[in-house]
């Protein structure tokens, strides 16, 4: 499931902000349901961004639009405005009823720090919840959030405002060097991964997506996933050490995309990235040939996708025509490794 956050141009905005989804419709090509058009909380949303974005056309690509997840139309969410002078957004979003449940919560505030971490402007990310709130005071926390303070807001009363530094910060330096490998499981990605580190004088660390997200945290590969920071974390705690990071795993482009890219324009040093674009029956192949795993050919077929490239990343792409031998040899020369 992908989830995505469209905006909206101001004569659309002003319909839904009047209760009129059909004229808004013939206004903007993002798809919008009844709900987005009719809640009467999402009309008083549209009502305070048709007027806000009239007086401050700046804010239009900033505030709130429609959650699409696989292009269906299931919730709002936003900034509250674009970037203050210290550079701090606030987020709000809501799921339509018909939707709850589904993890499009989770997934939609990740897109919107996502957005906030890419953004050089944005230094502080600010979310205010009612104490009531349980599940919403949880999925903040669970992303790292601390309560700052307490305020009333207007129509939902007491909240409490939790704060979260998404400032960009240089890691590594000119020396360390970064590589990362991504494919589908059986394409060989790890086997070069630990070849490249076997091939270093304990300067190197592995970072390996499976390892955290399997054994040390068990979690869900989803977006939001908590292991989504661990990595980024854990590579940036090498690189600051003098250690080159080797980081390997599926790393999908939509849930990892906006992490690879904020650690590779981060780095100090040499940063290059490879992914493994392989037919389903390789990947089974090379699979076949490891003597230990704790998965077959069944899940690997269930698993598989091509997936796309991470847009600003620069990737090499590594077909079945190259060995893990070779792309070892490769990769350990362009790296500088």
């Amino acid at each position: 499931m992908t989830v995505t956050i469209a905006q909206l141009p101001l004569p659309a905005l002003v319909a839904l902000a009047d209760g009129d989804p059909d004229t808004a419709r013939l206004a903007t090509d993002v798809p919008l349901s009844d709900w987005v058009g009719t809640d009467e909380d999402c009309i008083s949303t549209w009502r305070r961004r048709a007027v806000q974005v009239a007086e401050k056309p700046r804010d239009q690509p900033w505030v709130t639009g429609v959650v699409l997840a696989d292009g269906e139309p299931v919730g709002q969410a936003g900034f509250h405005e674009a970037p203050d002078e210290s550079g701090t957004v606030e987020v709000g979003y809501k799921i339509d009823p018909a939707f709850r449940g589904r993890g499009l919560a989770k997934a939609t505030l990740a897109s919107l720090l996502d957005r906030a971490r890419e953004a050089p402007e944005v230094h502080r990310v600010l979310a205010s919840v009612g104490p009531w709130n349980a599940v919403s005071l949880h999925l903040v926390r669970s992303r790292g959030f601390v309560v700052i303070g307490e305020e009333i807001d207007e129509e939902d009363g007491l909240e409490l405002v939790h704060a979260l530094d998404v400032t960009a910060r240089p890691t590594g330096s000119a020396d360390t060097r970064l590589v990362v490998l991504r494919g589908n499981s059986g394409s060989g990605k790890s086997t070069v991964a630990r070849a490249l580190q076997r091939g270093r004088d304990r300067d190197t660390a592995w970072v390996s997506q499976d390892l955290l997200r399997r054994q040390v945290l068990r979690t869900r590969d989803e977006a939001g996933s908590p292991v989504i920071d661990l990595i980024d974390q854990t590579a940036r705690f090498a690189l600051d050490r003098g250690r080159h990071v080797i980081l390997d795993g599926i790393l999908g482009s939509t849930k990892y995309g906006a992490m690879l890219r904020c650690l590779s324009r981060d780095h100090a040093g040499r940063t290059s990235a490879y992914v493994w674009h392989l037919p389903l029956e390789e990947t089974v192949r090379r699979h076949a040939t490891k003597p230990e795993t704790d998965f077959g050919e069944t899940e690997l077929r269930s698993w598989f996708n091509p997936g796309p490239l991470v847009p600003g990343l620069d990737e090499t792409i590594l077909g079945p025509g190259v060995s893990l031998d070779e792309a070892v040899a490769r990769i350990r020369a362009e790296a500088g490794l």
